[in-house]
């Protein structure tokens, strides 16, 4: 894809922690933007990005059964960030969302001519010890019904990217490339208060980084289960340095696991934050009542992210900057919310 004129992208879940901050890179690199939505969501995104006049918001009430010809109108490039979130959706509605919606969209792409194609996955899919290309996580569809919303999650995502990998081998005109972050932390979007302009529903729009905010409450026992992490404009940047890539000669399709190359730990994040903004020290807990991760070591290639993409290793944020960071947004937002005289605490359930 040349990239003397961007093309206009356009941007599934632009309304979700990880998708604006997918519009806001798009729109700081010059692409114009068409962000998809549904309901008051709509509305909430025209307004987070009304300062860029190449910005523009459609609603798409369900990935799965809509009709994309008006949205896709001139579109170039699409990234499809939106994924059914656990526990908002019964078992079966989540699960077809989540298969039918990314090929609803690859189908619709193709009747439109859009040939450039970038997902968001996850390294849930992906065994414990491998991130080999034909490596699967095993679990069925049977057993994700059962009613544990993660195993729910995990099978979305793995289904869901089995699905677009087939569909992408029987139209090799297409160039799709699947992302597969881990945990995504990490500051929330310029413009995210539009989003969240009450505390009613904002720690549901965090998403992964209700973790983060959580560290802001002395008393806090939820920290995520597994280390291995990635800054969220990590994710936006790679998913956009995919737009201009070249499209490999007779490859397979790309699912690319993407991983920071730093350690990272919670206990440390609570450091980080108690050295660094002593103002906070009142809402932290003890770091040595934190429980460490054990060291990541599973072995994630960035060699093609690095070749294949263009994002060096040395790109990528350390974990300082993602949780000092992420931290000074939040309280951007908390005071957003204080001078609305809205009452608000860091919520004590698990984010996920």
């Amino acid at each position: 894809m040349s990239t003397s004129v961007k093309p206009l992208v356009f941007v599934t879940g632009a309304s979700g922690f990880l998708g604006s901050v997918v519009v806001n890179e798009l729109l700081q690199a010059g692409y114009p933007v068409r962000g998809a939505a549904r309901g008051r969501k709509v509305a909430a995104i025209r307004e987070a990005f009304a300062k860029y006049p190449q910005f523009e918001a459609v609603e798409i009430p369900d990935l799965a059964t809509a009709d994309y010809t008006d949205a896709l109108a001139g579109v170039g490039a699409i990234i499809h960030t939106a994924a059914p979130i656990p526990g908002r959706a019964d078992s079966e509605t989540a699960f077809r969302s989540a298969v039918d919606g990314s090929l609803n969209i690859l189908r619709a792409a193709n009747s439109a001519g859009i040939r450039k194609v970038v997902v968001t996955g996850s390294t849930v899919t992906f065994p414990e010890d491998s991130f080999g290309a034909d490596d699967w996580v095993a679990v069925t569809k049977e057993q994700a019904l059962e009613g544990n919303p993660f195993l729910l999650y995990i099978a979305e995502k793995k289904f869901s990217e089995q699905a677009i990998l087939k569909y992408a081998s029987e139209n090799p005109e297409m160039d799709i490339t699947i992302f597969n972050p881990p945990w995504i932390f990490g500051p929330l979007a310029p413009g995210f208060e539009s989003i969240v302009p009450t505390p009613e529903g904002a720690f549901a729009a965090f998403s992964t980084d209700g973790f983060v905010y959580q560290l802001l409450r002395a008393d806090n026992k939820n920290y995520h289960y597994s280390p291995g992490t990635i800054d969220v404009r990590d994710v936006a940047r790679i998913h956009i340095a995919a737009l201009s890539a070249p499209t490999p000669n007779g490859s397979r399709p790309r699912r690319v696991p993407i991983l920071s190359p730093y350690q990272t730990d919670f206990r440390e994040a609570i450091q980080f934050i108690y050295a660094e903004r002593p103002e906070l020290r009142a809402r932290l807990a003890d770091p040595e009542t934190v429980p460490r991760w054990p060291t990541y070591k599973r072995e994630v290639d960035l060699t093609p992210v690095e070749k294949s993409f263009g994002f060096p290793v040395s790109a990528f944020k350390t974990w300082r900057e993602t949780i000092l960071d992420a931290v000074d947004r939040f309280i951007e937002i908390e005071n957003n919310w204080k001078s609305k005289g809205l009452a608000f605490e860091v919520p004590t359930e698990p984010p996920m």
